[in-house]
């Protein structure tokens, strides 16, 4: 693409040159994500994201950009939740296993790692939502800090402050 990178739409509304005509195409990064779930979501998945949807919109989180992101942790979530009730107990975290040249070598179940390294990402992903303690008392703050950009701007113009 050649040419200027093109302005974000808030900075174009912010600047009064945003145009219907010229602008319709944009995703609107503050509309409200749909309460109905994607379509390649399983009906586990869709349930789950029926249930975070609501909790998520009552404090404004979800907008309609986050539909990916959201989706796969519904995804991710019920990942979990499969995993931790099909794996064998503690003591089946090693399991003995022939090798091509018949000698018997232990190592560790591959679905321990594949149930760790969905337990990392759906950390991360919960946390994005704000979805942990931490990550929800910042999400928290900055709905509360949230400010009018053009109110601030016209105070700091006519010598105001904040």
């Amino acid at each position: 693409m050649a040419g200027r990178k093109p302005k974000a739409t808030d900075t174009l509304r912010a600047q009064g040159t945003y145009r219907k005509d010229r602008h319709k195409d944009r995703i609107d990064p503050n509309k409200a994500l749909s309460p109905s779930p994607v379509d390649w979501l399983t009906d586990e998945e869709k349930e789950v994201w029926a249930q975070w949807h609501e909790y998520l919109q009552r404090n404004d989180i979800l907008k309609e950009t986050d539909e990916v992101a959201f989706g796969m942790l519904c995804k991710i979530f019920v990942r979990v939740q499969k995993l931790s009730k099909t794996l064998p107990g503690p003591t089946k975290f090693v399991i003995n296993h022939k090798s091509d040249s018949g000698a018997s070598v232990k190592k560790r179940n591959p679905l321990y790692d594949v149930l760790s390294d969905s337990e990392n990402k759906l950390l991360k992903l919960l946390t994005e939502f704000g979805m942990t303690p931490v990550s929800r008392a910042r999400v928290k703050s900055a709905i509360k800090e949230k400010k009018n950009p053009i109110g601030a701007l016209r105070n700091r113009l006519n010598g105001e402050e904040d």
